[in-house]
């Protein structure tokens, strides 16, 4: 896993702009769409909201390409990175000790952006009880 892909996704997670909370995009939407499915998947604690399917069915059938292909792209991303499966067994626990740390990060943004509270898409998540 080289560094500048682990910057890429923590910059791409941790990016929310005030204007994108008012109006998202479709590419936006189905970012955070696959954010939320992603996190659900790895951070420990999250699940995803009913907030979660009533975005994916608000979407008109002339964007659901652009929605299913943005939230894809996420969801793939995640998986390669925080399922810590591109470790090399010769560097395997500076590795994954790297990938946890990532994982960490990048969950803690997601809360932030999308939790409760969020500052991008609130609401999507919520903590499993």
């Amino acid at each position: 896993m080289t560094k500048s892909f682990m910057a890429g996704l923590i910059a791409l997670v941790a990016t929310a702009s005030p204007a994108a909370a008012q109006s998202p995009s479709i590419d936006e939407q189905g970012a955070r769409h696959g954010q939320a499915l992603s996190a659900a998947k790895i951070c420990p604690g999250a699940r995803t909201t009913a907030k979660v399917t009533t975005l994916a069915a608000a979407i008109k059938d002339a964007d659901r390409a652009a929605f299913d292909a943005a939230s894809q792209k996420i969801i793939l991303a995640w998986d390669k990175a925080f399922l810590c499966q591109d470790v090399d067994p010769a560097q395997a626990p500076r590795e994954i000790n790297s990938c946890r740390k990532s994982k960490i990060l990048s969950c803690t943004a997601t809360w932030s952006e999308i939790g409760p509270e969020g500052t991008a898409l609130p609401g999507l998540l919520e903590f499993a009880p």
